[in-house]
């Protein structure tokens, strides 16, 4: 790419719930933009969204570091700005003080549904002369700040999807509310203004908002930064992502799955889309994304979420991460967890050993305390699984006849089968289910490897107390 000006970029969520799959992939690739050359990557919280506010929805994604001459980053505290930037709109009469009262805007409303009509409001306000409107205002009647738009086509240019035209044929939106909080309209375009923003990359959900906010930079006699839309994230080909659904949301992969970051940003280009010579097959660090990403790149085609590629990639994540990376992770997973001990570092290095060389497709954590793997971290608290598997069966005699050997193998555990007239399988499943309290897991060899001779025969013994 021929070289570009000062690149700033800005992710800019809006605290009102947990941070969409969506939300990450955009950011992703607007730090990842910034990185590769040599810019700015600015995180600003757009909270004027009073009404769909949650309190610890910002601390979730990170508290923005205040400072610089672009700052603050809340919007929540630069209603100045705004403010003022509204009141110049009404100075150039591209915008005016509406005093209507809600109930009749309803009327309004409801007298278009009726007549199959695009509900708009009929600028009544707008008719008002600047002295009358300021002196309403200055008396103390509530009112909405409303931008004047006309009918009309607008055309602007995107990186993606090129040559975009819209013909723009709606009411007059509200840019400032009576509360004194701007709509994102307004707020959107005043902060990417005022903090320098070179490119805006963002989701194509936004992308029908677009010719508006062209509109608004020429009534403030502005140029626009550019613009960069970002392709859908499906379910499937047909059917897209919905917000009901739980791997919507980022804290679904790190809080329940356990999968590692990597993992999940290696599933947000699986596409290939802004990565120079992409390999599918190939797992990326996010050295590698910054160091070959391509915004000329960026596809149309959407991003399908694809659970095999997720499981992939955290095979892939686990296996290339440092145990000093990891071992921090394992133990805030036991914390939350509660059920379990956390064991000496040495233990959980040795179960990260295990997992690289013996279990090939661990990828996600939370199956070390949630999932087939938490025997690593606790013994067996019942015998009922192992009664319900052989009845019949004088497992209290077998048990303590496994006591006794010396080490545990097919030819041996053969001879305590053949015994009690049980097929060596038969046998084998009642040592698993006395190590590990359940049915499936490695092999005994790898099992007696990993716990050593002396915990595998404390073990037995707790099983044979629950018995």
């Amino acid at each position: 790419m021929k070289a570009l000006e000062k690149v700033r970029v800005r992710f800019a969520p809006s605290p009102t719930g947990h941070l969409h799959i969506g939300g990450l992939r955009t950011a992703l690739f607007n730090y990842l933009f910034a990185k590769k050359h040599g810019g700015d990557f600015v995180l600003r919280i757009e909270d004027t969204d009073r009404a769909r506010f949650v309190d610890d929805a910002q601390d979730k994604v990170r508290r923005p570091r205040e400072g610089g001459n672009y700052g603050p980053y809340e919007q929540s505290k630069r209603l100045d700005h705004y403010q003022q930037a509204a009141h110049h709109l009404i100075d150039s009469g591209h915008a005016y003080r509406c005093f209507c009262p809600e109930h009749r805007l309803e009327l309004l409303r409801k007298t278009a549904e009726k007549r199959g009509e695009i509900p708009k409001y009929d600028r009544k306000c707008a008719h008002l002369t600047l002295e009358n409107a300021k002196a309403m205002a200055d008396n103390g009647e509530s009112f909405v700040v409303r931008f004047k738009l006309d009918k009309q086509n607008v055309q602007f240019q995107d990186e993606v999807f090129g040559t975009v035209n819209q013909c723009i044929d709606e009411s007059d939106p509200v840019l400032l509310k009576s509360d004194g909080f701007p709509t994102y309209h307004l707020a959107n375009v005043i902060d990417d203004r005022k903090m320098d923003i070179s490119h805006v990359i963002r989701g194509m959900e936004w992308l029908s908002s677009t010719g508006k906010h062209q509109i608004l930079y020429r009534a403030f006699n502005w140029t626009p930064p550019k613009f960069v839309h970002l392709s859908l994230i499906m379910r499937t080909a047909t059917k897209k992502l919905s917000k009901r659904d739980k791997d919507a949301f980022v804290a679904y992969y790190s809080d329940q799955l356990g999968a590692l970051p990597e993992a999940v940003l290696n599933l947000m280009i699986r596409n290939g889309s802004g990565i120079r010579d992409f390999d599918a097959d190939h797992f990326y660090s996010l050295q590698e994304m910054k160091d070959q990403f391509d915004l000329s790149l960026l596809g149309r085609r959407n991003l399908l979420l694809d659970h095999d590629s997720l499981q992939k990639y955290s095979r892939m994540a686990f296996k290339s991460a440092d145990f000093e990376f990891l071992y921090p992770r394992i133990v805030d997973l036991l914390k939350k967890d509660r059920k379990f001990e956390i064991p000496e570092k040495e233990h959980i290095r040795r179960i990260v050993s295990f997992l690289n060389s013996k279990e090939e497709n661990f990828g996600f954590l939370s199956s070390l305390t949630g999932g087939e793997f938490n025997w690593f971290f606790s013994r067996p608290r019942s015998a009922q699984l192992l009664l319900d598997s052989h009845p019949n069966v004088d497992l209290k005699q077998i048990i303590k006849e496994l006591l006794k050997l010396e080490t545990f193998n097919s030819e041996t555990l053969g001879e305590v089968a053949k015994r009690h007239q049980l097929t060596l399988a038969k046998a084998m499943g009642i040592v698993r289910i006395s190590l590990i309290g359940s049915k499936k897991g490695p092999p005994i060899s790898e099992l007696v490897e990993f716990f050593g001779i002396e915990e595998c025969r404390e073990r037995l013994e707790i099983m044979l107390r629950l018995l």
